[in-house]
């Protein structure tokens, strides 16, 4: 064990502004959480203030918050510096003796060494600001949201570097409010929530039980699928459906980037909706076949869909049905 919360939680007169969270990252970790923004921000500012946390609450490593990294979207970067002028300053400031260009590589600065930060979109400057990570020396490296506002190639980068960072030893823990971020990026996987945290099963979990009733059926069917909102009832042609979730114990039916609560399972949902071209991509995702425009492969093991909607979504698709896709559309 190298980090730990330990039962931490904050509480202000009857409200729960942190709920328990107990916790423990070990070297080589990828853990990911995926929980509200809410949460995220007071946790963060938490980590800020450390004489804050109550004695017991953290376990830290050897040499304390100094040997902690932590990772926010409100990190700065000197606008009048350049890339390669902003790397030099953050090595001399942290020591760091090692390769700069090899960084550069890692992170794919190529094209904007000599390129002023200020100039630079704000994927390139989170790029830039990955690049801390790896001349800043840790043991624990904790990350707020790093794939928000990231483009395709950030992600790749955002990826590769928590994977260099697991490899050599550091524990990494992220949080992030979408799931599908949560499962490309960890190779541990919780939701926190009001009922603490919960560990989000991998694709291949299930026990046999739950997969006896294959569905074999390929009959057409044309029932339409049930959301509630509020007190109506909403009935939606089941291609109308983007792809369908479970979070937090509920069925959320995604239309035209809206969700809808749905009162049936994504077991019963996917019985109804194969034979209309959905796909169990994962556990906990159910997509429409139809709507799907791309397979992107971030590695040998992480894998996501990307929809043809207007906010072009994107889904995880698990390892051990990437496969099973690929038999189904004949690649």
């Amino acid at each position: 064990m190298v980090f730990s919360f330990n039962q931490l939680t904050k509480i202000e007169q009857n409200n729960v502004l942190l709920p328990e969270l107990d916790l423990t990252v070990d070297k080589g970790d990828i853990i990911a959480i995926q929980t509200e923004n809410e949460y995220i921000q007071r946790l963060f500012d938490l980590l800020n203030h450390p004489h804050r946390f109550k004695k017991g609450a953290v376990t830290l490593p050897k040499g304390g918050f100094q040997n902690v990294y932590i990772f926010q979207q409100t990190d700065g970067l000197y606008k009048r510096l350049n890339v390669r002028q902003m790397l030099r300053f953050w090595s001399k400031l942290y020591q760091y003796n090692g390769d700069i260009e090899w960084i550069v590589d890692l992170c794919e600065l190529q094209s904007y060494v000599s390129k002023k930060t200020k100039d630079l979109t704000q994927p390139e400057q989170r790029r830039l600001q990955f690049a801390l990570a790896l001349i800043q020396p840790a043991a624990v490296y904790i990350f707020e949201d790093p794939s928000l506002m990231l483009d395709l190639q950030s992600k790749q980068v955002l990826h590769n570097l928590l994977v260099h960072l697991a490899k050599n030893g550091g524990a990494v823990l992220l949080f992030t409010p979408a799931l599908e971020e949560a499962i490309r990026l960890g190779n541990i996987v919780y939701r926190y929530s009001e009922r603490g945290v919960q560990k989000v099963e991998e694709d291949g979990e299930d026990t046999e039980e739950e997969h006896e009733e294959d569905v074999t059926s390929t009959q057409v069917q044309f029932e339409k699928i049930s959301a509630k909102v509020e007190d109506k009832i909403i009935l939606f042609h089941p291609l109308e459906i983007d792809y369908i979730e479970v979070r937090n114990a509920q069925t959320f039916l995604y239309v035209n980037n809206e969700e809808f609560v749905s009162s049936n399972t994504i077991k019963t949902l996917e019985a109804r909706l194969l034979p209309l071209g959905f796909f169990r991509c994962h556990r906990s995702y159910l997509v429409n076949l139809q709507r799907v425009r791309e397979i992107i492969i971030w590695s040998k093991n992480s894998y996501s869909l990307s929809l043809d909607n207007s906010s072009k979504s994107k889904i995880p698709l698990s390892k051990g049905n990437y496969s099973k896709l690929k038999e189904l559309i004949q690649l």
